[in-house]
């Protein structure tokens, strides 16, 4: 038998809302997605699976994709149970400026057996260097999982990816990685409460 946990109370105290913990920061970032949908005209896109391997055989999902009907942008990505919609797997929520860039996102994905208890909660920081566009990912502590950038530096193709582990002294020497990089926002704390 199935063990569901509900995905409940989707309101933070303002007591929590300066360090929120893996369950809090999950339950806000699907907030922030009913605060970016309401009221809004939005398409939509929807598929259905079921998860594969031994712990996820039997879990169905459904992943509904929330554009902003005008400008076509990704809103945001939900995956939840297939039956029970209130138990959410992965909330991803996209955040743009008034020029319409993505300046941050946020993701937190729980294992279908467990929605209500994530294993996974990112704040990703975007940066834009001319046509160079970076994002460099921050746990919930303000360690850094994972840096990306990609686009054109002196008429050729950068493309950087790195895991937080290979983020040392000489990656951020190399002359591609300062162009991606220096002069990206590092406060990363004041996203701790999706917004």
């Amino acid at each position: 038998m199935k063990n569901v946990w509900i995905v409940l109370g989707m309101g933070l105290a303002p007591a929590v809302l300066a360090a929120p913990t893996p369950q809090e920061f999950h339950r806000a970032v699907y907030a922030l997605h009913l605060q970016q949908t309401a009221g809004q005209a939005i398409r939509t896109e929807e598929e259905t699976g079921e998860y594969q391997g031994v712990s996820g055989r039997g879990f169905r999902y459904r992943i509904t994709r929330y554009y902003d009907a005008a400008s076509g942008r990704l809103l945001s990505r939900l995956q939840r149970d297939a039956v029970v919609e209130e138990a959410i797997h992965i909330a991803e929520v996209n955040v743009y400026d008034a020029d319409g860039r993505l300046v941050r996102d946020y993701f937190s994905s729980a294992p279908p057996w467990r929605p209500a208890f994530p294993s996974h909660t990112y704040i990703n920081l975007h940066h834009y260097n001319g046509p160079l566009h970076s994002f460099r990912q921050f746990e919930l502590g303000g360690r850094v999982n994972y840096e990306f950038c990609e686009g054109r530096l002196d008429g050729r193709r950068v493309h950087i990816a790195l895991d937080g582990s290979d983020i040392d002294a000489a990656a951020r020497s190399a002359r591609d990685y300062r162009a991606c990089f220096d002069g990206m926002r590092a406060d990363w704390a004041r996203y701790l409460v999706p917004h």
